[in-house]
């Protein structure tokens, strides 16, 4: 099954997060995996289009529209805690 945008953005900060120095406080922790997450994703969105037949091919542009959305939810990720 397909993760949602949201879901696969928790998911990319969850393991990030997981994987950070257990010293750093858990806000510490959480910006850091953000910020690794959106390097994850910033890395998809810049060479998808290189990998594929090309950012116009309809999948590539359904998957880069995908990571967009999973970017957002990356950014707005923890905002209402």
């Amino acid at each position: 099954m397909k993760l949602t945008p949201k879901e696969k953005a928790e998911e990319l900060i969850n393991s990030y997060r997981n994987s950070i120095m257990s010293f750093l406080s858990d806000r510490m922790k959480d910006e850091n995996a953000k910020k690794c997450a959106l390097i994850a994703v910033n890395e998809i969105l810049e060479n998808f289009g290189l990998l594929t037949a090309g950012k116009d091919h309809y999948c590539a542009h359904l998957t880069t529209k995908y990571y967009e959305e999973v970017k957002q939810e990356i950014l707005t990720y923890g905002v209402n805690k």
